[in-house]
């Protein structure tokens, strides 16, 4: 049934194409429709001029066409003529589509903000109909052309052409937060949003459309690049590990979810590598603290930072580093005899800062305190 309807539709399409002779628009030549509970081709009565639904017909004749200078025209005389007919969303919908259609074929061919506001006082005016549902989808349109293809907004009859980016991001908030909440049609409009902004660099916008993808669509078709990106975006916000490593975690977090839930993907995408690089900056991060922390003398807060790095990263470079430490601080035991180093030249004297294991618990919890350092503190 599907087909058959689609079929009948592209013919009448066609037959409306052709409506006129080249030479004379008021000649309308006798078209078709196939009537599928009949099985049968039955014909359509051509409209008349100067009639409501005549007048309609050949609007959108010519739009069917592709001469919208002609079609803009006629649905300008339509609605001045008939401002108080039964067919006024028709029309709105068909007029919008005019310009939708001019500024797909041409740049500044059309007024692509026109073209909203009719479709706005669809959605107004006639909210829950096929034309309301179609008219969301045109909307969409127009926010990608604005977005993606740099279609700009008319202004003062054409005097100027600005960039109308904000606005369509306006467009596709009112479809996901109030036309089309929770339905395909804003998990679309929500992916295009998000898109948007990961494209250009906006990451911390991606990323929150990206999880808004996620979370009220956990079984929508954009469920698997919305994780990806996610933790993508995320990791791309982290500004060094100079910083708060927030973003880090969100981008790990994020990552490994994808991971398991579609371990194939993340091996394409090389999620097993990117894990490993955020292992290790996270580690190397808390090692600059102990650093900082030997440096100044605070040796307890220091060792309680390089055992942190061992037992919560120890497959890094940075755990080694931090196992060097503590050996040099005495805070291990060493794996060669004292006589052995003492024999090689060294001196080695054993860590004795804790007398009792509640001391080291009130070392770590003061260490822990002083986890985030002032941007003077590690410069120095």
């Amino acid at each position: 049934m599907a087909r058959t309807y689609l079929l009948s539709t592209a013919l009448i399409l066609i037959c409306a194409a052709f409506c006129f002779a080249d030479d004379d628009e008021q000649v309308y030549h006798e078209r078709f429709e196939y009537d599928p509970a009949t099985g049968e081709w039955t014909e359509v009565a051509p409209p008349i001029p100067g009639t409501e639904e005549g007048d309609l017909a050949l609007a959108r004749s010519l739009l069917a066409r592709g001469r919208y200078d002609d079609a803009r025209d006629a649905f300008e005389d339509w609605f001045e003529t008939w401002p108080d007919s039964d067919r006024w969303a028709e029309a709105l919908f068909y007029a919008a589509e005019t310009e939708i259609l001019a500024v797909e074929q041409k740049p500044k061919g059309g007024n692509i903000m026109k073209a909203y506001e009719w479709l706005e006082e669809v959605l107004q005016g006639w909210p829950g109909t096929d034309l309301a549902d179609r008219a969301l989808r045109k909307e969409m349109i127009i926010a990608e052309l604005l977005l993606f293809k740099d279609r700009k907004q008319k202004i003062w009859g054409g005097m100027l052409w600005l960039s109308g980016k904000e606005e369509a991001l306006q467009m596709l908030d009112r479809i996901i937060d109030q036309w089309a909440n929770g339905t395909p049609i804003a998990e679309q409009a929500l992916r295009l949003k998000a898109d948007y902004h990961y494209i250009n660099g906006e990451f911390e916008e991606a990323e929150l459309s990206y999880a808004r993808l996620v979370r009220e669509f956990p079984r929508g078709r954009y469920h698997k690049i919305a994780m990806l990106r996610s933790g993508e975006s995320a990791l791309a916000r982290f500004p060094g590990v100079e910083f708060d490593d927030a973003d880090l975690l969100e981008a790990e977090v994020y990552l490994t979810d994808f991971q398991t839930r579609y371990p194939q993907d993340a091996a394409d995408r090389s999620v097993p590598q990117i894990l490993s690089n955020i292992r290790e900056r996270r580690a190397e991060k808390e090692y600059r603290i102990a650093s900082y922390y030997e440096r100044t003398n605070k040796v307890d807060a220091a060792v309680y930072y390089y055992r942190y790095i061992e037992e919560n990263w120890p497959a890094t470079i940075w755990a080694v580093e931090a196992h060097n430490r503590l050996v040099a601080l005495g805070a291990v035991p060493l794996e060669i005899t004292e006589e052995e180093l003492q024999a090689a030249g060294y001196s080695y004297e054993p860590y004795e800062a804790y007398e009792d294991e509640a001391a080291y618990s009130d070392a770590e919890s003061e260490a822990a305190e002083s986890v985030t350092l002032s941007e003077e503190e590690q410069g120095e």
